[in-house]
């Protein structure tokens, strides 16, 4: 069955909502985090790492309270998940640890900064691998090797969970497939590639093969992890017939975007001209009402998408 009947209030069509940013780079570049591997969640076996992180959600929370917008924050696990936790020497129950921490930490940092905000914990499940295997994993597989960082997170007490930088609808839908069995809502970000596509499939072919597959359990779908000009040259690739024409403007319900192109050196779109980007993409997919960013962005990219969206 779907879970529409729990989709969180800020996908509400009446307004907009915002998220945070690119929190592995912002710990690096406004914290002075190292990150091992990208692991952030890391940083929560330690009170400075755990204060690194509070400071990091900080002005998001503020800054949603200020606007009087609901805020989607991501927990802080892209890489709790069993191949990158081996990597940088954490164990099952370690990630397990890891994971129900990051939810605590999440609500508690918004308990002290913004406790009236309407707020989404968002679980963040990352993908197992960094760049495209030989063999890609089944959905069955998918479904088991990510299963007990869902569960882990749903227990947790997150609103829901987000497969986050998918690249491949198998592993998408095996993640989707473990939240529908932890009883917890569920929503996809896929992360196109330069040429706009996911390997062979279009964005739209990958959100429609996940609903097929899945009853349409997802409350929605994102685009993350790409530059706005990427993400526009996915959301126009391929032939679109009518379920594909569907796909992107039905199903498409928020963005978190780079502030640079892939490849490109720098710091990417100044804020103003990044949010300007980001906000054009409604033309091409009216049902996005989340709005947050991804490597390369922090709180002035935040801040900017806020002011635009006030005049919407």
């Amino acid at each position: 069955m779907s879970n529409t009947d729990v989709t969180p209030r800020v996908l509400d069509p009446a307004g907009f909502a915002l998220a945070d940013g690119g929190i592995e780079t912002a710990l690096e570049a406004r914290l002075g985090q190292e990150l091992t591997e990208f692991a952030a969640f890391r940083l929560l076996e330690s009170e400075e790492g755990r204060a690194a992180l509070a400071e990091y959600y900080r002005p998001f929370l503020t800054l949603a309270a200020v606007e009087g917008m609901p805020l989607v924050l991501d927990t802080p696990t892209w890489r709790a998940n069993p191949d990158w936790g081996r990597l940088v020497g954490t164990d099952a129950e370690g990630l397990l640890r890891a994971n129900t921490a990051a939810a605590e930490l999440v609500r508690e940092v918004a308990r002290h900064v913004a406790p009236t905000l309407e707020l989404t914990v968002s679980g963040c499940v990352g993908p197992r691998y960094e760049d495209e295997p030989a063999v890609a994993m089944t959905s069955d597989e998918a479904e088991r090797y990510h299963s007990p960082q869902v569960r882990a997170l749903a227990a947790a007490g997150v609103d829901r969970v987000t497969a986050v930088t998918m690249t491949d609808a198998a592993e998408a839908e095996g993640i989707v497939r473990a939240a529908r069995a932890a009883g917890v809502p569920a929503m996809v970000s896929f992360a196109p590639g330069p040429d706009g596509r996911l390997g062979r499939k279009t964005l739209a072919a990958a959100i429609l093969e996940v609903d097929r597959a899945t009853d349409s359990y997802p409350s929605g779908y994102l685009v993350n992890c790409a530059h706005p000009s990427e993400a526009a040259h996915a959301l126009r690739s391929g032939e679109l017939g009518p379920a594909e024409a569907r796909a992107i403007t039905g199903r498409i319900v928020g963005f978190r975007l780079n502030a640079a192109r892939h490849g490109e050196d720098g710091e990417g779109e100044r804020p103003t001209e990044f949010a300007r980007a980001v906000l054009g993409l409604r033309a091409l997919a009216p049902s996005a009402r989340v709005f947050g960013g991804c490597c390369g962005t922090d709180a002035p990219h935040i801040e900017a998408l806020a002011e635009g969206l006030a005049g919407r």
